[in-house]
This record gives structure tokens, C-alpha cells and sequence, in this order.
């Protein structure tokens, strides 16, 4: 399970992460560029698009390339990580940069999105290639599972509460099931 706090401590334009000591140049084109190291060590190189916007590009020692962002097209801070085995997360935060959404998709085809509330509950879709879709919620220690597979038969866990919640926020997959 994913937490929120922990992905908004990586984000390096975070209140805490701004404060790293960089070290700037200048590029052939006139461009700064700056250099850091993140608090788990990983490079990271600092400058701005084309718009003005700020970005830093982290280099993870495994390969994986994490584009931090200031803010993207709708204004907000995201991240966009890409991963040495062909998948790709995209973290979207709110003006607080609090982690409200993120999406992961899988090299296999999978897409898992799963949004945040401020309140520590998570809700999430996993789109699978093979095997349907499957709809999840967790809430103060409760669980609540719906897995629509392809066949359109239904399967579903946990706490009956959550599991109606999870049937009104994605009714246009779930509306007339019972359970």
C-alpha cells in the first residue's frame, strides 16, 4: 500500500526538499542548470522549460528517471517517474502539494489509479489486461474489494459500507450489480 506522505516527502519541490544546496552553471544556450543530490542520494539536475516552468530530473541508481515539476498544465505540482522496466507512475498533488492522485502504469498493461483523500482513505481502479477491473477502498483499517472480471460476473470483499461508497463513486461500471 501506497502512502501518501512517503511520495510527498520525494517530491523535491516540496517545502522541505526546496531547501537542498544546489550548485548552478550555465548552459551553452544561456539555460541554468543546477545540481543536487535528493536526501536518499539519487542526482539531480535542476533548470526550467520552455515555458518557465521549474523541473528537476532525478537519476535514481537503478535506472529509474523521476521529472519533478513545479507545476504541470493545470497549474498543479506533479511527478512523472519512468521506470527501467517500461512502467510509469504520474503523482498529481493539489496546491498544498498533498498527493491527491496517482496513476501507475504497469509494462504488462495494467493501469492502477488510486486517489487520496485528506483524511488517509484511499480509493483505487486497477484496469488489468487479463482478469477485469478491480475497485478498491481502504478507510480507518477497513477494506473493501469489487472485482468486475471480463465474463461480467461480480466478486466483491470486505466492509459493506465501504463497498456501497465504492459502487456510487464508479457506478457507470458497477451500477445495477448486488452485493
Amino acid at each position: 500500500m501506497v502512502q501518501a506522505q512517503v511520495i510527498e516527502e520525494k517530491f523535491v519541490f516540496s517545502h522541505a526538499a526546496a531547501e537542498l544546496e544546489k550548485s548552478f552553471i550555465k548552459d551553452g544556450e544561456g539555460k541554468r542548470l543546477g545540481f543536487s543530490k535528493s536526501t536518499s542520494g539519487n542526482d539531480l539536475i535542476f533548470t526550467t522549460d520552455n515555458s518557465g516552468i521549474d523541473v528537476a530530473i532525478e537519476h535514481c541508481a537503478d535506472g529509474t528517471r523521476i521529472f519533478h515539476m513545479e507545476r504541470d498544465s493545470k497549474g498543479l505540482p506533479a511527478m512523472h517517474e519512468f521506470r527501467p522496466d517500461g512502467g510509469e507512475v504520474i503523482y498529481l498533488f493539489d496546491k498544498n502539494k498533498r498527493l491527491e492522485k496517482m496513476v501507475e502504469m504497469k509494462e504488462n498493461g495494467d493501469k492502477l489509479t488510486t486517489w487520496f483523500s485528506i483524511k488517509g482513505e484511499t480509493i483505487s481502479q486497477e484496469q488489468r489486461q487479463q482478469g477485469g477491473i478491480v475497485f478498491s477502498m481502504r478507510a480507518k483499517g477497513d477494506f473493501a474489494m469489487i472485482w468486475l472480471k471480463n465474463d461480467g460476473t461480480i466478486e466483491a470483499h470486505g466492509n459493506h459500507k465501504l463497498s456501497a461508497h465504492l459502487k456510487l463513486v464508479f457506478a457507470k461500471f458497477l451500477d445495477g450489480i448486488d452485493g
